[in-house]
């Protein structure tokens, strides 16, 4: 399970809307985070409504 949060409003009722017509078990938290499965997270970044990132921040060279 995966948790994802979407500050735009467009994008997180579209999500719903379309997390609601898929079909399947997820879960809202408050702040606009939505827990859902591989399979519905996949699905939301081919609709373009979650980044393709993985999450994961770089650090630069010489800083820490």
């Amino acid at each position: 399970m995966a948790t994802i949060q979407i500050k735009d409003h467009k994008k997180y009722a579209k999500a719903i809307g379309l997390l609601y017509e898929m079909g399947g078990l997820f879960h809202t938290k408050p702040t606009r985070q939505i827990v859902v499965g591989p399979y519905q997270l996949q699905v939301l970044r081919q609709a373009g409504l979650v980044p393709q990132a993985n999450g994961a921040k770089k650090r630069a060279k010489g800083k820490s």
